[in-house]
């Protein structure tokens, strides 16, 4: 394309012409945005000046010239001789010789050429900061300006002079000028992406592939190095020089720097994380820990919360003042820096999962420490990883002991894991130092540890000021005595601190009824002490919360001594066969631990799940502590829970008045309800019609075997039948029955295995005890002594008196298969009377199965343990469950 077209004029020798369409083209070719089109621009540009002037030199040498450019003064022709010529134009020595023919000017001339030389120089387009600044000097410009009448763009561009060149340009004196305009306009740039504009421009602009020449300037050469490597810019011939230049000077901390940084840019992880290790150990680099941690994100995420503590870093002052209300007691204190804090928020963000978000999310809190703990106290695959992480809890909770073993803990081969042991050790022995020294720490253990109950706590800890420190000190799991843990209680309101220090009030009650944490032990079991106690102290504190979240493995794993105050709840929780999600019913109010356990799973979602029944009282109080909402779908069923209750004479009156305010209280439309509820209350229900049972969302064959299986408890005084039974189970374990219904089964079910096992202090007897007859025969006894009756029935010819014994054999036969069917005289008199006229009759009672469950005659002969675990057990058995 021709340079007119280009510049958008026709052909001239206007120099201002080619100078005005040049600088209207301009602005749509920005170097920045625009490189190629200004490249293109200024080519174009250069062309025409050429041209214009090889038309100027030929009218000249034709006697043609201007009458202007005739009068050219000589100076300033040679100035512009000094512009065009490539071999010049960028040579600081050919400006010295032309400076020093200026001085030779008289300065009238000299005064008026350099306006002259200001405008041409101004106009002439990218030219040498150290050549024209030289110029500018010697003619004083910048004190003058006040001569001109608009002297802001010449002080501009005077300002524009005062900054260096990118390099030496009088090494390209003998490049062509394509080449000298290309490179200097290209590093010129680099450098003002570099100075000016944010890191990530500048690498987007050095990445854009181009090909120009380069000056053998080794100034140039150590920036560019400098540059392209903190941009993160990958460059091997950079690399190489600085392996060298590192090798010459190994302790250089500003070589370290870049190497990491090229090694990074170039995928060599392992140089550079070598390198970013010597630089935050040796030099604590700012940018080597945020390298670190980036590094840890992509490969490891699981232990970047890990490196975020272990980076962590605190003053630890040499003493503190003496007086205790001093604000300066707080130094040294356990504490997180605002740039930790920043890095959880941002570590929270990036969705780590598994144990590293549970890590994040109790740093940012605190408080619910429970979902890191049930990791915690789990044995974990990666072992090395678990234990990083105990010692990263040791640094927020342990005391001195666990501390120490962390200061002790060998180094590991791995360099991540090191790096955070390393921080961890460090921390470690800070917080030893506060715990040993601080006077604050030193009061209140020496408060807890008098034995003395005049002792009071200095006044100076009651001051709010004081109580961060103290809430550091109490958040620390330790063994207090009875007087400390209720002294503390008493003295600080721990549950307005934040974070709360965990479980202290749980143990001032415990150690109300005589619980105390048993002592610590020195070394490695040190670990295991804080599973065991961690774990009791999470169940007593939270129960059902604390089941949902651990692993139901995780009781087996643990181990305690039969002396522990959690030993007997510890094995209810091995042998729950639901891994401890069903506790309540299983558990014994007169433990302490369990007793406090107990109260805190009082809800009917607890009492349905409880692998055992529980008691009236318990399901009593779960109704007491459940809000109104669980049930207020299911009007029926809870009437009819609150009308087993009721007539439950294992419950207090105090209980069963508010049972009978509950009943009293619900109300239902229509004609039927009322005699429904009037018949609950007196305790003899007449069943309604099942349209009204369904149309309150209960299924009627349900509700009425409910209704006959209180009837059976209440007016007959014996347990329903094993039919009976069976149902109401499966109506219990049965989520899409009623929950008002499966609560109301749940309390029967509770009164029958009462009263079943009253039934079993009656031990069996064995068949052959003929003379026991409030005892039980099996089908296969009953079977023997008809065998025996017909032996003595034979003997009767020879031995008429034997005519007794069988009487005696036949009633004693009858009346106990009767009792193993669950009944009475009346029933063996009605099968004497039939037998009369049916002879074979009683042989029926060979074939009808007796009550598999205890009755009123005692337990089942040959299955005297069927209730040893549990009547719900049971049931579920021979419901194939």
């Amino acid at each position: 394309m021709s340079c007119w077209i280009r510049l958008g004029i026709d052909p001239t020798n206007d120099l201002d012409a080619i100078r005005l369409a040049y600088r209207g083209r301009l602005p749509a070719h920005h170097p920045e945005t625009d490189p190629e089109g200004f490249k293109a621009l200024r080519a174009a540009y250069d062309e025409a000046l050429r041209l214009a002037r090889e038309q100027e030199a030929t009218a000249t040498d034709d006697s043609e010239q201007p009458a202007e450019e005739a009068a050219a003064h000589p100076a300033l022709l040679s100035f512009h001789t000094l512009l065009e010529e490539p071999a010049l134009r960028f040579d600081p020595q050919a400006w010295q010789r032309y400076i020093a023919e200026l001085d030779e000017l008289p300065l009238d001339e000299l005064d008026e050429l350099s306006w002259q030389l200001l405008r041409a120089l101004y106009d002439c387009g990218p030219l040498s900061h150290q050549c024209a600044g030289m110029l500018a000097r010697r003619l004083a410009w910048d004190q003058q300006l006040l001569r001109l009448e608009n002297p802001q763009p010449v002080e501009a561009f005077l300002r524009r002079l005062d900054e260096p060149d990118p390099f030496d340009t009088g090494l390209m004196r003998d490049w062509p000028p394509t080449a000298q305009m290309e490179t200097l306009w290209y590093l010129r740039s680099l450098e003002h992406c570099f100075t000016q504009r944010p890191l990530f421009e500048y690498e987007q602009f050095a990445s854009v592939h181009t090909c120009l020449a380069m000056p053998n300037d080794q100034a140039l050469v150590e920036r560019l190095m400098v540059q392209f490597s903190q941009a993160g810019i990958a460059s091997s011939t950079f690399h190489g020089l600085l392996q060298e230049r590192l090798q010459q000077a190994p302790d250089d901390a500003d070589l370290l720097y870049l190497l990491a940084r090229q090694a990074d840019a170039l995928g060599a992880e392992q140089q550079a994380l070598d390198c970013w290790l010597r630089l935050h150990r040796e030099h604590r680099h700012p940018q080597a820990e945020r390298w670190l941690l980036d590094l840890c994100a992509r490969h490891q995420p699981q232990r970047l919360p890990l490196l975020i503590q272990a980076f962590d870093l605190q003053h630890t002052p040499a003493a503190w003042p003496a007086e205790l209300a001093d604000p300066a007691q707080a130094w040294g204190s356990p504490g997180q820096s605002p740039q930790t804090l920043a890095r959880w928020a941002e570590a929270a963000r990036l969705e780590l999962g598994g144990i590293a978000a549970t890590f994040v999310d109790w740093r940012l809190d605190g408080d619910d420490e429970l979902p890191l703990l049930a990791w915690l106290l789990q044995e974990q695959p990666e072992r090395e990883l678990h234990r990083l992480y105990w010692q990263a809890w040791a640094l927020q909770r342990g005391e001195a002991g666990l501390l120490r073993l962390i200061v002790d803990q060998p180094i590991s081969a791995d360099p991540l894991d090191a790096l955070i042991l390393e921080g961890f050790q460090r921390q470690a022995r800070q917080q030893l130092h506060w715990l040993e020294h601080s006077p604050v720490v030193q009061a209140l253990v020496q408060f807890c540890a008098s034995d003395d109950p005049a002792v009071t706590l200095p006044y100076a800890l009651s001051e709010a000021a004081v109580h961060p420190v103290c809430r550091e000190w109490l958040r620390r799991m330790r063994v207090y005595s009875a007087q400390a843990l209720h002294e503390l209680n008493s003295h600080f309101e721990l549950r307005r601190m934040f974070t709360v220090p965990f479980a202290v009030q749980l143990q001032a009650n415990l150690a109300e009824d005589g619980v105390l944490l048993p002592p610590q032990p020195q070394g490695e079991e040190l670990w295991d002490w804080h599973r065991q106690q961690l774990f009791m102290l999470a169940l007593v504190d939270q129960p059902a919360r604390w089941l949902a979240l651990i692993d139901p493995a995780l009781p087996r794993q643990l181990q305690y001594p039969s002396e522990h105050p959690f030993a007997q709840l510890h094995a209810l929780l091995q042998a729950s066969a639901e891994g401890g999600s069903g506790l309540l019913g299983s558990l014994d109010t007169r433990d302490p631990l369990q007793r406090a356990v107990a109260s805190r799973l009082l809800s009917l979602k607890q009492a349905l799940d409880s692998s055992r029944l529980p008691s009236a009282a318990q399901l009593a109080a779960c109704l007491d502590s459940d809000d109104g909402d669980l049930l207020n779908d299911s009007t029926l069923g809870y009437l009819l829970f609150c009308a087993v209750l009721y007539h439950d004479r294992s419950l207090d009156e105090g209980q069963r008045t508010r049972l009978r305010n509950r009943l009293e209280a619900v109300d239902l439309n229509g004609a039927w309800f009322e005699p429904l509820r009037r018949g609950l209350v007196d305790g003899k229900v007449k069943p309604p019609a099942a349209e009204y049972v369904a149309a309150q969302g209960v299924k009627s064959r349900a509700f009425k075997q409910a209704l006959d299986a209180l009837d059976s408890l209440l007016n007959d005084c014996t347990p329903p039948k094993v039919r009976v039974l069976r149902a109401l189970q499966k109506i219990k374990d049965d989520p899409q029955q009623d929950l008002g219904l499966r609560c109301a089964t749940t309390a029967l079910l509770a009164w029958s295995e009462r009263m079943l096992r009253n039934d079993l202090q009656q031990k069996p007897a064995p068949f052959w005890a003929v003379w026991k007859l409030n005892s039980r025969l099996n089908r296969s006894g009953f079977g023997l002594h008809l065998v025996a009756i017909t032996l003595c029935y034979s003997l009767m010819l020879t031995m008429p008196a034997l005519i007794l014994v069988v009487i005696g054999l036949v009633i004693s036969a009858l009346l106990r298969r009767l009792h193993d069917l669950n009944r009475g005289i009346p029933s063996l008199i009605m099968l004497v009377v039939i037998s009369r006229l049916l002879p074979i009759l009683p042989l029926l009672l060979l074939g009808l199965p007796g009550d598999r469950l205890p009755n009123r005659y005692g337990s089942a002969p040959g299955q005297p343990g069927l209730l040893d675990d549990s009547l719900q057990a049971t049931l579920r058995r021979l419901n194939g469950q």
